[in-house]
């Protein structure tokens, strides 16, 4: 998603907002579970027209895992828009 946006010139305008579930955790892995609230985030195209799916909520899946230094995303899943509710 994120690759062809930017093959495309594509932009975005806002922000998203996000209040992620621990849905387990371990000493040193944390799965994330979140709806994200993108209803202030459009995604505009090189000839400056907002996608069609702007202001939808995202089914969201982390894993942030922690080695030797700080806490990184080592799995990432965003669904397509309307995936979730709030």
């Amino acid at each position: 998603m994120m690759d062809e946006a930017k093959a495309d010139g594509a932009t975005s305008r806002g922000g998203v907002l996000v209040a992620p579930s621990v849905v387990k955790s371990q000493p040193a892995e944390v799965q994330l579970l979140d709806c994200v609230d993108g209803t202030k985030w459009e995604q505009v195209k090189a000839d400056g027209v907002a996608d069609a799916l702007a202001g939808a909520h995202y089914r969201t899946e982390a894993t942030v895992a922690r080695g030797s230094g700080p806490w990184k995303v080592s799995k990432l899943y965003w669904g397509e828009a309307g995936t979730c509710t709030e």
